[in-house]
């Protein structure tokens, strides 16, 4: 059996970073596996060049234009050669391209995953449901994301290394510091960063001013959220910090994660700060209420945010022993061992 993971890109976000670690696994099982990326964004090629993993760009710039065939090609020649292959494609884009490749090249078997708890285009939707019949799994995070439009789903959550992002040390608050709110993940739409402009203005009207967003990560907002900082003078309470390849330093030396998404399939950045023992606060959104509540984290809705924020820095032990509830609930069926294994279950029942 050869894995081939088909991905948009080798971007630095979630469902990228879940690509890493299943094709990480596989191969240390000695598992013949493949990563492609459709486009050629290449934030994350120096972790999977560095894991010894084999990727190949498609350099794909449309679905409209030559490059797709070209790369419907290119695909066909990197894995011709492979036995028993079983794609996994991650996000719409990647399984269309799976799609056509299983029915107009070789006929493979496909396994799709979302990663995320909606569609928001009918046309998408009504492309999935239409074309069920081509793949034979897809993935839900949990059982309440089930859609119309997927096929009889498997649940499989999205995981991470528990013991790699463990942190010995305990937290506390240091009263010669700023208190530090993490965004980690993109600078996008649904993940809603210029809240954290929002978020800001209201704790100085509060009386809280000792506090700083460090924000790790990078996409389409960045000069938005860097001029909104300038216009509004907050200058000294952000640290934009840009995509990074080693998390585990900021994790340990922030005092709480922010999540104040509009909608999400099942963030990883969560289950990473579950893994450093890091205080949570997140919006009810997609797969997170199915893991996160008010007695292991902070859930509160964009209306309520600030507050959850201000409890936050007032109540801090209060935080910190949730933080330790949700560590214990997550360690085990989390981990990435444990999700890698079920996938490969998975893989093989497809291959049969």
């Amino acid at each position: 059996m050869t894995i081939v993971h088909i991905t948009g890109s080798l971007g630095g976000g979630g469902a990228e970073q879940m690509v890493l670690q299943l094709a990480t696994n596989s191969k240390d099982a000695d598992i013949p596996t493949i990563v492609i990326a459709v486009t050629d964004n290449n934030t994350l090629e120096p972790k999977f060049a560095s894991n010894t993993i084999e990727y190949h760009f498609l350099n794909v710039t449309s679905y409209r234009n030559p490059s797709f065939k070209q790369g419907l090609q290119k695909l066909h020649n990197i894995i011709k050669e492979s036995d028993d292959v079983v794609f996994h494609c991650h996000a719409y884009h990647s399984v269309l391209l799976g799609m056509v490749y299983s029915r107009f090249y070789k006929q493979t078997p496909i396994i799709f995953t979302l990663h995320s708890s909606t569609v928001e285009s009918t046309i998408r939707r009504l492309t999935l449901f239409a074309t069920k019949p081509f793949r034979k799994k897809d993935i839900i995070f949990t059982s309440n994301a089930k859609k119309w439009y997927l096929k009889n789903s498997a649940i499989i959550p999205n995981g991470v290394d528990f013991a790699g992002l463990y942190i010995d040390d305990s937290r506390t608050i240091d009263p010669d510091k700023s208190f530090s709110f993490l965004y980690l993940g993109r600078l996008s739409d649904e993940k809603n960063p210029l809240f954290m402009i929002t978020a800001a203005k209201g704790l100085i009207q509060t009386g809280i001013t000792k506090f700083v967003f460090d924000v790790v990560g990078d996409g389409n907002l960045k000069n938005q959220l860097l001029n909104a900082i300038k216009t509004e003078g907050l200058d000294k309470h952000f640290n934009i910090l840009g995509f990074q390849n080693d998390i585990k330093s900021f994790l340990k030396t922030a005092n709480c994660l922010i999540l104040p998404s509009k909608w999400e399939g099942m963030p990883v950045a969560i289950i990473e700060a579950s893994a450093a023992k890091l205080p949570i606060i997140s919006t009810p959104v997609g797969s997170i209420p199915n893991f996160l509540n008010n007695t292991n984290a902070a859930l509160s809705s964009l209306d309520t945010f600030q507050e959850a924020m201000v409890s936050c820095i007032q109540n801090y032990e209060e935080a910190l022993r949730k933080s330790d509830i949700l560590y214990n609930e997550l360690k085990t069926k989390y981990d990435i061992k444990t999700v890698f294994k079920t996938h490969l279950e998975l893989y093989q029942w497809v291959s049969k």
